[in-house]
């Protein structure tokens, strides 16, 4: 599963010096230690070769990356289980009227938003291979709770719940992505394990063909399909349990050498491992940063799109576009093999060409054109096969959610202030995804054009957001550029285990 490239990306690297050197050979060197986790791990003097890099990065991906696969899928298909039910008489069945459907969605995001400060600092604090284990368990007990609930009240209730749950899973895994592997190497990572939430799709969708045949039984056909997919979390949940290792000094199936290797090879991050010590001067740079409201709005309006578009997508395949519930669950499918494609095509463009922001815009120019023919081709029987293939075209905005999550990822560093960046990226996803269904208004169905019309204004706003955050990264880099001394040497990256900040760290620079 060695999906990622070892060799340090240097041809064309606006970060001068980034992964020049993972390590001092000068033994007399001082190095000060303030990551609780890297004590003890941290050597400036091993030396990780490329052959090194490459065995220590296949036993990485052999046994931390598919586990974080496993925790986005387990996300996917409990947070999508909802629209799966949407066309098997959940709403129907429940007594769920006029905006109930898309409220069940938003109380959802309301209460991963409510838990998203206190997730992240559990994120910070606690170990995360157990904490993960731990969430996946709960989404399936929620899940199964759910499924025999028979009201709306309850169902718009343990959604909120499940939420509160799921807070965890997104800061778990980029705070992995980060102690794990080198910033080179994250787009494909991260990338990587998101694609699962399309994997989850077509799962979700397959599932929704079986079991609507099955009808007169003691469940509705929507029951079976909560039931299923709870079993599976909580089996996720067991083999991350077993699996999954909290960090890389902690990670005892492997040799201490090996262990202090990883530690070193992630050197040339300058994020450190981990620290659960709380900063207070971290903390306030982190409110004072514009960066951080930057992220802030970048995932907002991104979800606000994308979080709309998957709530109501089996919906419109079925009321607006013409096709029967079973084909509409079928058509769905592609849906997620779409996702999986643009996430793998995207890692590849970033990694290639060092663009994230560029690759951003892109994604973008095709929802303009997915959007403006669904408002101006009417529906029939000869066009339906069209506005499915714009529909289709619409999930590249989704392809911006693991970018966008870099560049938090990518380009913060101090644990506290993460802490405040992750949990501001998260509440702008989760708030985006709240609001975004409630777009969806009843009395707009089928075709919901003026949600559409909305979404252009989205699209609009959100481009001059991304074009802002590279001028203020661009302009950072240079500040800091012009602070180093000339010497020609690249950086030794000393100051990767002090828990500095990006802001404080002179080694640190700014991915874009």
């Amino acid at each position: 599963m060695s999906f990622v490239r070892s060799e340090d990306y240097q041809a064309g690297r606006e970060e001068k010096g980034l992964d020049d050197v993972a390590h001092v050979e000068d033994p007399t060197v001082e190095e000060v230690v303030v990551d609780a986790d890297a004590k003890g791990f941290v050597d400036h003097t091993l030396v990780v070769d490329d052959a090194t890099n490459r065995r220590l990065l296949r036993m990485i991906n052999w046994r931390v990356l598919p586990c974080m696969c496993l925790c986005y899928l387990g996300q996917g298909l409990d947070k999508g289980v909802l629209g799966t039910a949407s066309i098997m008489g959940l709403q129907k069945d429940t007594g769920m009227v006029g905006q109930d459907y898309a409220l069940a969605t938003t109380t959802f995001w309301a209460g991963l938003i409510v838990a998203q400060f206190p997730a992240n600092r559990l994120v910070q604090i606690l170990p995360l291979g157990k904490f993960m284990s731990a969430s996946l368990v709960l989404w399936g007990i929620t899940l199964i709770i759910m499924a025999v609930s028979k009201t709306a009240a309850a169902i718009l209730a343990l959604r909120c719940l499940l939420g509160v749950f799921e807070a965890v899973c997104g800061p778990v895994l980029l705070a992995m992505s980060v102690m794990w592997y080198r910033r080179s190497e994250q787009p494909s990572i991260v990338n990587f394990y998101q694609a699962f939430v399309g994997v989850s799709g077509i799962i979700s969708s397959l599932l929704g063909f079986g079991f609507y045949q099955v009808q007169g039984g003691r469940l509705y056909s929507w029951q079976y399909v909560f039931l299923i997919i709870a079993a599976v979390s909580i089996v996720l949940g067991i083999i991350v349990f077993i699996v999954l290792p909290d960090s890389p000094p902690k990670a005892t199936c492997w040799s201490e050498h090996d262990r202090k290797l990883m530690v070193e090879r992630v050197r040339v991050n300058d994020q450190g491992i981990k620290n659960p010590k709380w900063n207070w001067d971290q903390f306030h740079e982190a409110i004072r940063d514009v960066y951080v409201y930057m992220l802030f709005g970048l995932t907002f309006m991104n979800a606000t799109v994308v979080g709309g578009i998957g709530t109501f997508s089996n919906l419109l395949i079925n009321q607006a576009f013409g096709f029967d519930v079973l084909h509409a669950q079928l058509l769905s499918m592609p849906t997620g093999t779409v996702v999986v494609l643009i996430y793998a095509l995207t890692a590849w463009i970033v990694t290639k060409t060092n663009q994230t922001i560029y690759v951003l815009l892109g994604l973008a120019v095709f929802n303009w054109a997915g959007t403006i023919t669904l408002i101006t081709v009417a529906p029939s029987a000869s066009t339906r096969g069209g506005l499915l293939l714009a529909f289709y075209i619409l999930q590249c905005y989704q392809g911006q959610n693991p970018l966008i999550f870099q560049l938090c990822s990518r380009n913060v560093a101090g644990q506290t202030k993460r802490t405040v960046a992750y949990a501001a990226s998260f509440a702008g996803w989760a708030g985006g995804n709240a609001i975004g269904p409630l777009l969806f208004y009843s009395g707009w169905a089928p075709r919901y054009l003026n949600t559409l019309y909305i979404h252009l204004g989205f699209y609009g706003a959100h481009a001059i957001l991304i074009v802002a955050t590279r001028l203020l990264l661009v302009h950072r880099n240079k500040k800091k550029e012009a602070a180093m001394p000339s010497t020609g040497d690249a950086s030794q990256h000393l100051h990767a285990f002090e828990d500095l900040t990006d802001r404080q760290n002179p080694d640190f620079r700014y991915i874009m």
